[in-house]
């Protein structure tokens, strides 16, 4: 038997339009993951699409460098 590694989640009590979790819905459905997975995998890449977007203009520091995130 096969145990799966169970990870603490903590529940913040986001409210998110309807629109929004059909989208997370389809993805989980597409991807075959949980919805944890599937935000976290969805704001890490718009927060690369953002920082990209703000290099690009000009901007000598990105969003990542104000916030101090570090985008792998």
């Amino acid at each position: 038997m096969m145990i799966k590694n169970q990870q603490v989640k903590i529940s913040r009590g986001y409210r998110l339009k309807p629109e929004t979790h059909k989208l997370i819905r389809s993805l989980q459905d597409l991807t075959r993951n949980d919805a944890d997975e599937v935000l976290n995998a969805s704001c890490m890449m718009y927060l690369s699409f953002v920082a990209g977007k703000n290099f690009e203009a000009g901007n000598q520091k990105t969003n990542s460098e104000k916030h101090k995130i570090k985008i792998k």
